[in-house]
């Protein structure tokens, strides 16, 4: 296959109920010549034969067919197999807009030699609300001295600058290839940052856009939006791996850096507790928030909280003591049946 500009990357993995919403937004883009590889990822609830079918309908299409092996996996063996100078990854039961490509293809400068990273905004798509998400940085282009001091903030901060997720971006494909050494496939919560970590600290130029073309659906089964008791391990597994990135990618204050996303990171532990139904919570709670080096970072790395239910979380983060927790668990479990569960 000749060489396209722009390679869409779509992970499928039992998400029949939502692939026509991705796929046709993405076959429908005003920018028409790209290829779309759609990776099954041992799918078997019939989108791994939509997939088929969508290929047989349109020449840019080609799927590749593979063993379950996760998210990580999936995406990564769609760069592999990609030829476009660029790649945009969509999840299969997200969305765009059908002049995404086009409107970042704008800001572009394939021939100029340069690695690339332009990223747009998003819309997170519940049952009964939307809301916009933006990058913390001012739209414009990044290059130099300015994306060096972007780097000495990348994670954890309040407002990351950059949205950490490799959706929503046009990203120079050689940056992906050079970087896939850092992943570690067993990470379950945060796996893009593994990914774009690396790639914003080797990027050459970062173009912030203003524009919401992603639709990201939020469908309650992710790990940040449930109980799952391996958060705290999968935590741990990011704290050691995005600490080993900067690192060797030579970011002066990675330490700091890295200290203040796992105290940020534990807001979820915290709220994945409280949240759940799951007998000796205060005990539990006990053991992992006042227990070295979790309760030696929590004391030693201050961040700032402005959102009132994370003050809260954070408050018995730092008193994870009985009556604290419970008060708390009751006002955090009192405020979801209200807002349906929207906290971090």
């Amino acid at each position: 296959m000749p060489e396209k500009l722009v390679s869409v990357i779509i992970p499928v993995y039992n998400i029949k109920e939502y692939f026509k919403d991705c796929i046709e937004s993405v076959i429908n883009q005003t920018y028409r010549d790209i290829e779309i590889i759609l990776v099954d990822d041992g799918a078997s609830d019939g989108s791994e034969v939509m997939c088929d079918d969508y290929a047989a309908k349109d020449e840019r299409i080609r799927v590749i067919h593979k063993k379950n092996g996760g998210l990580v996996s999936a995406w990564s063996a769609g760069v592999k197999e990609a030829t476009g100078h660029y790649v945009m990854f969509i999840d299969g039961d997200d969305w765009v807009d059908t002049d995404m490509v086009e409107s970042l293809l704008e800001f572009a400068k394939p021939n100029e030699g340069v690695t690339e990273i332009i990223s747009s905004n998003y819309i997170i798509e519940k049952k009964n609300e939307k809301r916009k998400a933006s990058n913390g940085m001012p739209v414009g282009t990044y290059s130099g001295a300015e994306l060096r001091e972007v780097r000495t903030k990348l994670l954890g901060e309040e407002n990351r600058p950059v949205i950490m997720s490799r959706c929503m971006k046009l990203i120079t494909r050689d940056l992906i290839l050079n970087n896939m050494k850092y992943l570690n496939y067993d990470i379950r919560m945060a796996e893009d940052v593994n990914i774009m970590l690396p790639c914003l600290l080797d990027v050459d130029r970062l173009v912030i856009h203003d524009g919401f073309f992603y639709h990201y659906r939020t469908i309650g089964t992710s790990m940040a939006h449930g109980y799952d008791e391996r958060l705290l391990d999968n935590i741990r597994q990011d704290y050691d791996t995005f600490s080993g990135i900067m690192k060797d990618k030579g970011v002066s204050n990675g330490k700091e850096q890295m200290d203040r996303e796992y105290v940020r990171l534990l807001f979820f532990v915290m709220k994945n507790l409280l949240r759940a139904d799951i007998p000796g919570v205060t005990g539990r709670v006990r053991e992992i928030f006042d227990t070295e080096p979790i309760r030696g970072i929590i004391k030693n790395t201050p961040v700032t909280v402005s959102e009132k239910s994370n003050k809260l979380l954070y408050f018995g983060m730092k008193h994870p003591i009985a009556p604290v927790v419970l008060l708390i668990k009751m006002i955090i479990r009192s405020f979801d049946r209200v807002t349906a569960g929207a906290f971090l």
